[in-house]
């Protein structure tokens, strides 16, 4: 077992075809390889210079069973996952590309470390084809969505991958929209979100 002490991992899967499909991002204090099976339904990357804490097994289990405030612990993680899991279904599945993208940044950003008032960036280290891959969009939409996000002041972004969100309520709003509509934002309402000139 593993737990994150710092940086930033993608999940994956192979599929079929030898593609690769991202199914998540872990950061710190979050674990990794949290499954029954012995054989692993996915793999992991490290997305940035990451210090991982590596726990035996058997040593996992033994603290999990002896420790109520481990045990307890643990089931809130496993909870936070089967939510992230349910919340990437409803985002596949009915959410615009819009929500999608709303949805991904407001998750980030409540599992982002404890942060100052003065300085409310998180990181938000991977590419922005790996925020694609993961969500189901193309690398054109998730980039004209950050710009259309930045134009419309729901975010603001510093250098490459620091990120704050001005407006958590109207990212909120737009992630709560569920219209069963993937369209890229290319087709959508020009007045809603025109490119930059």
């Amino acid at each position: 077992m593993y737990s994150v002490k710092s940086g930033f991992i993608r999940l994956y899967t192979l599929l079929s075809n030898g593609r690769s499909q991202i199914i998540g991002f872990k950061s710190p204090g979050d674990f990794v390889a949290l499954e029954y099976d012995s054989k692993h339904r996915f793999s992991a990357q490290a997305v940035t210079a990451t210090e991982l804490r590596s726990v035996p097994t058997a040593a996992f289990y033994a603290a999990a069973s002896g420790d109520p405030q481990f045990l307890l612990k643990l089931y809130k993680v496993v909870c936070e996952d089967l939510s992230r899991a349910h919340d990437l279904v409803l985002t596949i599945a009915k959410r615009d590309a819009e929500g999608s993208m709303a949805a991904f940044l407001l998750d980030i950003d409540v599992r982002a470390p404890a942060r100052s008032a003065i300085n409310d960036f998180v990181s938000l280290p991977m590419l922005r084809g790996d925020i694609a891959d993961h969500l189901g969009l193309t690398n054109e939409t998730v980039s004209r969505i950050f710009t259309n996000f930045k134009k419309r002041g729901f975010i603001e972004v510093r250098g490459r991958h620091s990120i704050r969100l001005v407006n958590r309520r109207g990212l909120r709003a737009i992630s709560d929209r569920i219209t069963g509509d993937r369209k890229s934002p290319d087709l959508e309402s020009p007045q809603i979100l025109s490119p930059v000139n």
